[in-house]
């Protein structure tokens, strides 16, 4: 089957970098035909675009977790066709100029973010994961929404439950890990989202804006925020968890 990628044409406006393995790309792309969504190239890389989400956004930020937002609902719909999960990730949002074009220095810097940041796997063996959530079902479950995707109302349900295995002991251990900060700008980011809207809560975070902070933290690094939380937590030791 020809791939459906570059027949349709970038549109002005945002687009968000996805990255993975190129087939898996065609297939989404492919798959999206009167959707109003579009898996586009541009500059050789490719590029979510989906206007009617998009296009009332003004920052990169919301633009970047909307994208994730939707990225994540369309693996499950890939899910129940194929029957399988897509490896693919949401980078950065790109706002093309007056002309439709798309800077290629803006393009590098997505990209290079993308390649600095990507997630990696966990650095444990399946016995080792399988041993710390046999008894610790609120890690188990933080474990299963992790999986789903980087949607912020997702990554904060994951937190939320990767909290409830430690208890009232999760400040002080976010603290000791030297997470503090980090913490303080995810929960602000995240806090309100739900899967009702796609990327961020429109409401005033109950959580005050960090002062190092000026803009939301984008999926990428909350994606790897909450990935070490849940590796550090396979690691603890069962008698330091609440559950």
């Amino acid at each position: 089957m020809p791939s459906a990628l570059g027949k349709p044409a970038p549109q002005p406006g945002w687009a968000v970098l996805l990255y993975g393995p190129p087939p898996d790309l065609e297939l989404l792309a492919r798959e999206l035909d009167g959707s109003g969504l579009a898996v586009v190239q541009i500059a050789g890389h490719f590029f979510l675009q989906a206007p009617e989400v998009f296009d009332p956004l003004s920052w990169p930020e919301e633009v970047a977790w909307a994208g994730a937002a939707i990225l994540q609902q369309l693996n499950g719909t890939i899910r129940l066709r194929y029957a399988a999960r897509l490896p693919l990730q949401c980078g950065p949002a790109l706002l093309s100029d007056r002309s439709g074009r798309f800077p290629p220095d803006a393009i590098e810097r997505a990209v290079a973010e993308v390649r600095a940041e990507s997630p990696r796997p966990f650095q444990l063996s399946l016995g080792q994961i399988w041993t710390a959530t046999r008894n610790r079902p609120h890690l188990g479950r933080a474990l299963d929404l992790f999986l789903l995707g980087s949607a912020a109302w997702n990554l904060r349900a994951t937190f939320e439950e990767a909290g409830r295995d430690l208890g009232p002991e999760v400040e002080s251990w976010i603290a000791a890990q030297g997470w503090a900060e980090e913490c303080a700008w995810f929960r602000w980011t995240v806090d309100g989202s739900t899967p009702r809207r796609p990327g961020l809560s429109r409401r005033r975070s109950r959580f005050p804006q960090p002062q190092n902070h000026s803009t939301r933290m984008p999926p990428l690094a909350a994606n790897n925020f909450v990935r070490r939380v849940l590796e550090e937590l396979v690691r603890l030791h069962p008698e330091d968890c609440h559950a």
